[in-house]
Formats: C-alpha cells, structure tokens, sequence
C-alpha cells in the first residue's frame, strides 16, 4: 500500500540533510507500528520516494514523501507525528490510486520564500540566473517569493552558490529560506500543491 505524506520540516529538522530522510521516516514508522515495505536485494531497505532535495537549513512547509506499507495498513498521521523527531510534522495524509504516476511525475514546480538578512533586492539576480525555469518572481510581505518550474534540475542551491560567487553575499547564513511547496502549480489559486 502507497501512502503519501505532506509534512513540515522546520526548526533544528530544517539541518538534517537529505541522505537522512529515509532513516528517519522508516524508523518513525516502524515506532508507530506501521510496517515499511522493503526493498529486493543484497541490502534491503525501506520503500520510500521524496521530493527534489533541499540543501540543509532550508525549512520545508510541504514536502511529500510516498511510503509503501506491507499488508493493509489502517495509517494514522497522528501516531506518526507522535514517532517523529521535533521539528517534523505530517499535515496531510493521501491514498494514490494504485496506477497513478510515482511522486516525481508530481514535482513540476517548486515555490520558494527568500529574505536576505541585509533586505537585499535579488528577484532580478534570480530571474537572470533561472531564466525560462522562473515561472513567477514577485515579493511579498518582506520576502521574495520565487516559483520555479523542474526544481530538481533548478535547485535552489545553485541560486545562491551563484549569488556568494557574484559577491552579493558572503554564504549561506545570510539568507533566510522556506520551500512552501513543490508539486504542481495551479495560476487560478496563484499556489504549488500536490495531490493523489
């Protein structure tokens, strides 16, 4: 059984880097007494698929996560948020159709917040540096709101690896950013969700 997860990574879980993240949702699962389907092979592990990565210390509203169950599962989002570490947390709970497409079908689009900690202006600099992958830039309340279209091919990362190599910035501690959501992005609700 496929169960997609939206969940939160804020706070001190906004450090803990990608590699880790399928540790940390197998063992919250099997706390919850849910039963992760393993993988075939010489080294088995969880069956689990996430989102394009994000660089550590980028907070995350809501990433989704597919986890595979073995056997009927009666899921619970609550018990496991009880079973996950401080800082993350499940919002919303999906059941895909057994024949949709896997979750990376879904991930089209990412919508970011960036604030400088010096109140620079860099919605031009992202424009120039994206180019056709900016879907929209625009501020909002104090910060830059960017959508971008193939996040895993236009990583956020590379933005500001770009910006400390152009001497806008002096590193990564001078930036604030939140991932709001990934997955694909709807004009008429002006937002990025994904869905079953």
């Amino acid at each position: 059984m496929r169960v997609r997860l939206i969940y939160s990574k804020r706070y001190g879980a906004c450090f803990v880097p990608h590699i880790a993240l399928a540790q940390i949702f197998a063992r919250s699962a099997l706390r919850a007494g849910f039963r992760p389907e393993m993988t075939q092979g010489f080294s088995p592990r969880a069956r689990l698929s996430f989102a394009p990565e994000l660089p550590a210390g980028v907070v995350a509203l809501n990433e989704p996560v597919d986890m595979y169950f073995s056997g009927s599962t009666d899921f619970s989002a609550d018990a496991m948020n009880a079973a996950l570490p401080e800082g993350f947390r499940i919002s919303r709970v999906l059941f895909p159709a057994e024949a949709s497409p896997s979750l990376g079908k879904y991930c089209k689009h990412a919508e970011y917040l960036i604030r400088n900690t010096h109140g620079l202006d860099f919605l031009d600099t992202a424009k120039n540096f994206y180019g056709a992958a900016v879907l929209k830039a625009e501020y909002l309340d104090g910060w830059s709101r960017l959508i971008l279209r193939e996040p895993a091919q236009n990583p956020i990362g590379g933005f500001i690896k770009h910006m400390i190599s152009q001497n806008l910035i002096t590193g990564w501690h001078e930036m604030n950013i939140v991932r709001v959501s990934i997955g694909i992005y709807d004009q008429q609700k002006d937002s990025v969700s994904i869905n079953a």
